[in-house]
């Protein structure tokens, strides 16, 4: 190795420190403040892009745009590919055009394309109108692919020859202006361009020269269609353990291939949009975005919420004279609808996990709606007898025990069923389940554990 590429290595190893630590901070505000713009070059240039896009979030308004608009042109152009939305938007004001569209030009088209959709359509054209023909051809064509598909983050470049090419011609080709730079592995195709083989280089190399490709291809291929979303990539590479795959188009014919790398990112992108999801928040509620942007998209789903807690207040209004006769109903209900939701959310999640991955079908999905109702049954039965045993203690009335073991095991069997129905119910009407799911199914538990406890109560206690 040349000593100047070893000194380059060293220097960017020794870097690696953690940009959001108190100190890094304190170094950067201090040089902003004092107007020290190479102290800023040295602090952030050796970084990676993705510190930097922390380095970024890290930072307060004022000094984030002071710091890009200092770096200029020399900020690494694959930075605006690691921020957010949010954040990109933020950057590419900060920037101006002219710098964004040379940002644009260096990045691959995936990485482009993605750092594009998230602007405004005039800011779009205008960063568009400054890159290169060639390069906007290819920018354009991937933006025309739904945002969360295989088209929009598949490679463009790749390799691809016929069956009927020997090991020596391949390895001719593969020396040749027009190779991609990295690459793994040589796609067989047929005559109409669709993949039926795959040849790795190590194969390739070890092979004779007057081998043909279809002798030493490995057959078993997973090609995956450009329109498909990223639950179905996700879920081809977890279950088929794929390292590469053949994207094609509605034809047949490939047209680009989607790697580990790439990959590693949309299985990211779909466990985080999940999780999310369950806590009734999207990836748009990130820390950068606006005060005003997350209270609205906080206040929607609250207003959802409210609705149907509003719901359960009007199940609880029904019972208002035996809470007036029974003041002990009153610090008691919480309990059995609190126990109700929890055992609901677990069922939830683990269905929803289920349906991600699609372990759950129509095939099995009544034995696992039995198998979710026994333990439902058993959790209850298990609850119902602590419940009772702890009333019993608390209040000296065995009839009230008996009441809340009665209305524990009805809520976290209900809890079962609507935590394995409602999700299936939804995803049967094409509606992502881990988004709506939560908000039913507590519902659900708490109208079935305010109206089981009170109304028991009421015809046992009361009547």
């Amino acid at each position: 190795m040349p000593e100047t590429a070893h000194d380059t290595l060293k220097a960017r190893s020794q870097e690696m420190r953690d940009v959001t630590s108190p100190e890094f901070l304190d170094e950067i505000y201090t040089a902003l403040e004092q107007g020290r713009p190479e102290t800023l070059r040295g602090l952030v240039e050796p970084l990676h892009p993705a510190d930097i896009a922390s380095l970024l979030g890290a930072l307060d308004a004022n000094a984030r745009r002071e710091l890009v608009t200092t770096l200029g042109a020399d900020l690494d152009p694959e930075v605006l590919s690691e921020v957010d939305e949010t954040l990109r938007a933020e950057l590419v004001r900060a920037l101006g055009v002219k710098t964004v569209a040379d940002a644009v030009s260096e990045l691959d088209v995936e990485d482009a394309a993605y750092v594009l959709d998230d602007l405004e359509d005039n800011e779009k054209r205008e960063v568009l109108a400054q890159v290169p023909f060639e390069e906007r051809a290819q920018v354009v064509d991937a933006l025309l692919f739904p945002e969360e598909s295989a088209g929009r983050v598949m490679h463009r470049e790749f390799v691809a020859m016929e069956g009927h090419t020997t090991v020596a011609d391949a390895l001719a080709r593969l020396s040749g202006d027009e190779t991609p730079e990295d690459f793994q592995e040589i796609f067989v195709v047929d005559a109409d361009g669709k993949p039926v083989g795959i040849v790795p280089l190590n194969r390739l190399v070890r092979a004779p020269h007057a081998t043909l490709l279809e002798g030493i291809a490995e057959g078993e291929l997973r090609s995956i269609e450009a329109s498909a979303d990223h639950k179905t990539i996700a879920w081809l590479f977890e279950h088929y353990h794929l390292t590469t795959a053949p994207v094609v188009d509605g034809n047949g014919r490939m047209v680009g291939v989607l790697s580990a790398d790439s990959v590693v990112e949309v299985l990211q992108d779909v466990h985080t949009a999940e999780v999310l999801a369950l806590g009734g928040v999207t990836d748009e509620e990130t820390l950068t975005a606006s005060t005003v942007r997350t209270t609205w998209l906080r206040f929607s789903w609250l207003f959802v919420n409210l609705l149907t807690a509003i719901i359960a207040s009007i199940a609880i209004g029904f019972f208002e004279a035996s809470l007036e006769k029974i003041v002990s109903l009153a610090i008691l209900m919480p309990i059995v609808a609190s126990m109700g939701g929890n055992a609901g959310t677990q069922t939830l999640t683990v269905v929803v996990r289920a349906l991600a991955t699609k372990e759950l079908n129509r095939a099995n999905a009544m034995r696992v709606m039995n198998r979710e109702m026994l333990i439902g049954a058993l959790n209850g039965l298990g609850f119902a007898i602590l419940a009772a045993g702890i009333t019993w203690i608390w209040f000296g009335d065995p009839a009230l025990a008996g009441v809340i073991a009665a209305a524990m095991l009805i809520n976290l069997v209900a809890a079962a069923a609507s935590g394995i129905l409602v999700p299936l119910a939804l995803s049967r009407t094409g509606v992502d389940p881990a988004v709506s799911s939560p908000v039913f199914v507590t519902t659900v538990t708490d109208v079935v554990g305010f109206v089981s406890f009170l109304g028991l109560a009421t015809w046992l206690l009361i009547s």
